[in-house]
């Protein structure tokens, strides 16, 4: 059964000290893929000036904004309408757990997958170390997906979600340490075991239902794209413990969270600013053809 969604994007930047010229790089947009067909997007900003699109290096469309009209203040909003079909589930592998790990191991799938396979101070910092005695390692018997429900629900009961103690910049060791965090933390975490595993996986940004009473509905969502071998891309979302289903609908991949960042710009001004921002994301009705 499919599932409409209208999704509403809003941020307010006030700045302390004029701004003389700016430019802004929204990465918000949801994205067309099998499993989402996207109805109509509309943009706005209170300084009234175009947009223009172009696509980042992963195929994700980024819309733009400059301006050289002075301001303190700025508002930009994105609504769109998104029908989002339901995600077949891999519980039954194609491959056998031998065919699996030697797919893994090979060197043309390396390759293909290198993005999606490295680490850095988000995604691995002595992960191995803190957690060598705690689900790091998957089990020979074990499929890459049950290895990954399992790794999904650890995460899940092993941090507390809490917005106050991380930011943008905090590394996974120290995730680890306080033991609390957001979703990006708890999908760098996730990320970080499974690329120590040699499975791929890519940070995912995007909107989660907000009538499921879930955490990190309020604010752009993010969770994990992991490849199954036999099966392809899933996801997993370990803030919740839950698997990306029907609710989730996707905005961009990459990396880890500096491929995602919602919004980046460039300012000339001098002083603070303060930042705001928030989603609604609401099911509207069944599709049309479900109905």
């Amino acid at each position: 059964m499919n599932t409409t969604y209208d999704i509403n994007y809003h941020t307010k930047n006030t700045y302390d000290e004029t701004v003389s010229e700016a430019f802004f790089a929204f990465l918000i947009t949801p994205c067309q893929d099998e499993t989402q067909t996207i109805l109509n997007v509309n943009y706005q900003n209170s300084l009234k000036v175009d947009v223009f699109h172009h696509r980042n290096p992963y195929g994700f469309d980024i819309t733009s904004l400059r301006t050289e009209k002075p301001f303190k203040e700025i508002e930009f909003q994105m609504t769109a309408t998104v029908v989002k079909s339901p995600v077949l589930l891999p519980f039954e592998s194609q491959l056998s757990v031998a065919e699996e790990q030697n797919l893994l191991n090979g060197l043309d799938f390396y390759i293909d997958q290198h993005l999606f396979l490295g680490t850095n101070t988000s995604t691995y910092t002595q992960i191995e170390d803190t957690l060598r005695d705690k689900l790091l390692f998957r089990q020979e018997d074990q499929t890459v997906f049950d290895y990954l429900v399992n790794l999904n629900e650890f995460i899940h009961r092993m941090l507390e979600f809490d917005p106050e103690p991380t930011n943008v910049h905090t590394t996974v060791s120290e995730v680890i340490q306080l033991g609390k965090g957001v979703c990006q933390d708890f999908t760098h975490l996730f990320i970080g075991i499974a690329r120590l595993n040699k499975i791929p996986c890519r940070y995912v940004s995007g909107y989660l239902n907000q009538g499921l009473n879930l955490s990190g509905t309020a604010v752009m969502h993010a969770w994990v794209e992991a490849y199954i071998p036999g099966y392809g891309w899933y996801g997993f979302d370990p803030t919740n413990n839950l698997l990306a289903d029907i609710h989730y609908v996707k905005a961009a991949h990459g990396s880890d969270y500096s491929d995602c960042s919602p919004v980046k710009g460039v300012l000339r001004t001098t002083g603070g600013q303060k930042t705001s921002y928030g989603v609604k994301i609401a099911p509207l009705q069944m599709a049309a053809s479900e109905q």
